[in-house]
């Protein structure tokens, strides 16, 4: 006999009493069946920099490490600057607070949470006897931005791999130049103001270095450089897609130039399960759903999540994180002191008549909901067509996007959040 999901969540989501990072994991066993052998599994956020959604995602990023043999945490944060947190995890020098500002963009590694995480990883590694817990960056350089810092990680290497492919980089700097700047939206602004002429010398210049790149790579590999080969054509890579995202910005606008960022992101997961290696991805809800989506224009947009779905079938699990009370964040204009953008402090609107929000208990701490498991037994699955993005509303199918939810009653903002009030 069917039931309504609200009702189902009330007899079968799995309520939890502690977000506390250090407390045993034992209450978060009913994940076993939500992950089951997938190798990458997705945690999301409605909204960065909220507390909550932070210590859920560190407790079930510790329980599928310890009870599960997950052994890579890859987060929404830049590839080639994100180096320095598998760097510092492994034993690295450095503060925990530095490294993750260097590597994690929009301010989103400045919180207390993520610095605990950080240091758990860091400590496990110290005493573990196996392979290293990896922590790496998925996402474009330069906080999607501009592509100077990629750039400046491949000369590193073709100073010595391929110093003769160095005059074409340079043409790539010498364009790159006149737009960066690490604050994404006044790069893209900038690269509006350039001619189709540069544009065309940095796509060129791009396209050269891959081409060049790609004839190296069995004989690199042969020698034994194809780890760094394949490092340097993955920050090239990185450059390659962030140009075809401006290109895009400028003639499409930046809802569809930015699921770059997401093809990216996914292809950067799968080069992680090499060797048998399970992945779990921490980034917004919006880039890791199943569901495809399409924009004002009815063009369609592709996350991250659609990619790795399409790519590992039933081995991806997606967990959307929200909640229905409390304070989000959004996002602001620059600062002096927080050029990257400052968050600020908002008021959580009441969830909406047809949101998955609005059929989860508020009277627990949190709740874990299996939306496969529930999905035979619910006959108003179809009914929620809406989740949370920040301060408003999302029209998306919650039931195609996401293989479960975490839904935490109560929301805050973090530390660095609350800093700026």
């Amino acid at each position: 006999m069917s039931t309504s999901f609200t009702n189902w969540v009330g007899d079968h989501g799995s309520a939890m009493d502690t977000l506390e990072f250090q407390k045993p994991v034992d209450d978060l066993e009913p994940l076993r069946d939500i992950v089951g052998g997938a190798r990458v599994v997705a945690l999301g956020e409605s909204s960065h920099h909220i507390r909550e959604f932070y210590q859920v995602r560190h407790r079930i990023l510790r329980f599928l490490v310890e009870r599960c043999g997950f052994e890579v945490y890859a987060l929404e944060a830049p590839f080639t600057q994100g180096h320095v947190l598998d760097a510092w995890v492994r034993g690295g020098p450095g503060t925990v607070e530095q490294v993750a500002e260097d590597g994690i963009a929009l301010s989103l590694g400045q919180c207390r949470e993520m610095h605990e995480a950080l240091t758990w990883m860091r400590e496990r590694n110290r005493g573990a006897a196996g392979p290293p817990l990896r922590c790496v960056g998925t996402d474009l350089p330069g906080a999607a931005a501009s592509p100077l810092p990629a750039l400046e990680e491949l000369a590193g290497y073709l100073r010595w791999a391929a110093p003769e492919a160095l005059p074409v980089l340079e043409e790539a700097v010498g364009v790159v130049r006149r737009f960066h700047d690490p604050v994404a939206f006044t790069a893209l602004g900038r690269y509006q103001a350039l001619g189709p002429g540069e544009r065309d010398v940095l796509t060129s210049a791009l396209s050269r270095l891959m081409a060049h790149l790609q004839r190296m790579a069995l004989v690199q590999r042969a020698h034994g450089h194809g780890a760094d080969h394949d490092t340097a054509v993955w920050h090239l890579r990185g450059a390659w897609y962030l140009d075809q995202l401006h290109r895009a910005n400028a003639a499409e606008g930046f809802e569809s130039a930015s699921t770059f960022r997401d093809v990216y992101m996914a292809e950067s997961v799968l080069r992680l399960l090499e060797g048998g290696k399970r992945v779990v991805l921490a980034a917004h809800n919006w880039h890791i759903q199943r569901k495809p989506a399409m924009d004002s224009l009815e063009r369609l947009l592709l996350p991250a999540g659609a990619h790795l779905a399409a790519a590992l079938g039933d081995g991806y699990r997606a967990v959307g994180v929200t909640s229905s009370l409390g304070r989000t964040t959004t996002l602001g204009e620059p600062t002096p002191e927080r050029p990257q953008g400052a968050w600020y402090d908002a008021p959580l609107p009441p969830p909406a008549d047809g949101s998955i929000e609005a059929a989860f208990p508020t009277d627990r701490l949190w709740t874990l909901a299996d939306l496969r498991a529930a999905r035979p037994h619910v006959h108003d699955a179809a009914s929620f067509q809406h989740t949370r993005m920040a301060d408003y509303f999302l029209d998306l199918p919650v039931f195609e996007a996401f293989d479960a939810i975490a839904h935490v009653s109560r929301t805050t903002g973090t530390d660095h959040v609350l800093q700026a009030r």
